[in-house]
């Protein structure tokens, strides 16, 4: 809010914030912009009857409801859970205390089309009119890369640029999903630079010095502002290392890069973060880094992050914003896959591939790769759903989906098939494979064995998993057990399926 009345300043528009130390004006109604908290206009008895007042009654214009998409996100809880901010679930009953008739605006720049219907419920919107502008901005390109989650040689090329430009550089916001991973980032960042971490190298190493910074929740406030200032323009910090904190209400405009370090949890915050790149219109970057897939990621996600990897990423991501979504063209400007399938200059294409898509050949490892064709690909598809409809046959059927009885899902499937050329042992499928399980790793790692013949395992077949037990249904600790440690899988290969192998691996 603080920006938001920083910015309507500088166009003349008076605006102040609920709170302040001197809010006669606002009461009086001479303020044109009034800016609050769901929590201040509803819970603070002082704003509420104020809205009821004569002189606001008379002369309010409007009620306008920014970043619309929290009033479901925020203010709902899930099943069975408090709503982290249910004020903002409740904000249309600022229509029962402003007169009757009061104009209401909803803005966002992210709630999809199943949302939209929501936020007009929750709203009390009533044949509301609908004003939409897609938030595919093809100034943006889209990188989407898989990453290895225990090395950060991803962020070399951020690295590389601050040595390189220093206070000359675009600003990078580098996203990641939680505090843990926030501090890893900066840290790797800070130790990589070393004395390039600050300007001209300042021996005295002052913060105000400083190219990089963090953004979160837990930041203090006079490091939060550093972050700020630079990014609008007033200060040396280059790369912010932030949760989604950095996000709502705040308008960057020279941002070039903006880096997603694991999965958003949902499309609307992906949509979010890629937003804040390239807002002055010039060519930006938005690059998803997907480390092995968590399983609190939303189901959606997986579905764009599996598609996007074989075909175009824009499509696969904002088809659920708009009606009908276009491919940017020359594709080198779209996406990571478009690229590969760019030839916009005779056939091929001359566009290099970007920085944050050449992984350092430490990250990359030499890759073996293996010749695959569409029978390969058929043949491996077929061998995988086989393996999980017996893993369907032998399991408690529970009311919910085949992924959540077997643990084996169809994204998992399509995701083998996909990287089918480069499984050769069970590292490559825990570092790049969204696979909970360890006997599910070791199962596709036979199936790609017995399709191509170029694996060598030494296979010892278990007796303990042979026996099957029915279940205690009454017994609630079944979802106390955590799956097997994936980090502690090695080869050589054993097989703890040997009831299934028993009567399928030999007819292939």
């Amino acid at each position: 809010m603080e920006d938001q009345i920083r910015e309507a300043g500088k166009l003349g528009v008076s605006a102040m914030q609920l709170g302040g130390i001197n809010d006669t004006d606002i009461l009086h109604g001479r303020i044109q912009l009034v800016f609050g908290s769901p929590e201040s206009w509803l819970l603070n008895e002082k704003w509420r009857d104020m809205l009821s007042s004569e002189v606001y009654r008379e002369d309010l214009v409007g009620i306008v409801v920014d970043e619309v998409h929290v009033t479901y996100k925020w203010g709902e809880g899930a099943k069975g859970e408090a709503a982290f901010r249910e004020s903002f679930a409740r904000l249309g009953e600022l229509r029962s205390l402003a007169k009757e008739g009061t104009p209401v605006l909803a803005l966002t720049a992210s709630a999809d089309t199943k949302n939209r219907r929501r936020v007009t419920k929750l709203l009390r919107m009533e044949n509301a009119t609908e004003v939409t502008v897609s938030p595919n901005r093809t100034n943006i390109r889209l990188g989407l890369t898989q990453v290895p989650s225990n090395d950060l040689s991803c962020m070399d090329w951020v690295v590389k640029d601050v040595k390189d430009k220093a206070l000359s550089m675009s600003p990078i916001i580098i996203y990641c999903k939680s505090l843990k991973s926030v501090g890893k980032v900066y840290s790797y960042l800070k130790a990589e630079l070393g004395e390039d971490a600050w300007i001209d190298r300042d021996k005295d190493h002052k913060a105000e010095h400083l190219l990089i910074g963090m953004f979160h929740s837990k930041t203090l406030t006079q490091y939060k502002d550093r972050v700020l200032a630079s990014f609008n323009g007033e200060g040396s910090c280059r790369v912010v290392v932030a949760t989604t904190a950095l996000g709502m209400g705040l308008n960057f405009p020279n941002v070039s890069h903006v880096v997603m370090y694991g999965s958003p949890d949902d499309i609307e915050d992906i949509v979010q973060q890629v937003g804040r790149a390239g807002r002055n219109g010039l060519q930006s970057h938005a690059i998803l880094y997907v480390i092995k897939q968590s399983v609190k990621v939303d189901k959606v996600v997986k579905g764009v992050i599996a598609t996007g990897t074989h075909s175009c990423f824009r499509k696969a991501l904002f088809c659920h914003f708009e009606e009908h979504t276009t491919s940017v063209e020359p594709g080198h400007l779209c996406c990571t896959h478009c690229h590969s399938v760019c030839s916009c200059a005779s056939c091929v294409c001359g566009e290099p591939i970007p920085k944050y898509e050449l992984l350092e050949p430490d990250v990359c490892i030499d890759l073996k790769c293996r010749s695959v064709t569409d029978d390969d690909r058929t043949l491996v598809r077929d061998l995988l759903e086989e393996y999980r409809s017996f893993l369907l046959k032998d399991t408690a059927r529970l009311f919910t989906s085949r992924s959540a009885c077997t643990g084996f899902s169809a994204e998992l499937i399509e995701a083998v098939v996909e990287h089918s050329e480069h499984i050769f042992d069970l590292t490559y499928i825990i570092n790049n494979l969204p696979v909970f399980r360890a006997r599910h790793a070791r199962e596709i790692l036979l199936v790609i064995s017995e399709v191509f013949g170029d694996i060598e395992l030494d296979i010892q077949p278990t007796s303990h998993e042979d026996s099957f037990t029915e279940p205690d249904i009454d017994y609630t600790g079944y979802f106390d057990d955590e799956d097997e440690d994936l980090s502690e899988i090695g080869t050589p290969y054993s097989s703890t399926d040997s009831d299934y192998h028993h009567h399928s691996g030999a007819g292939h």
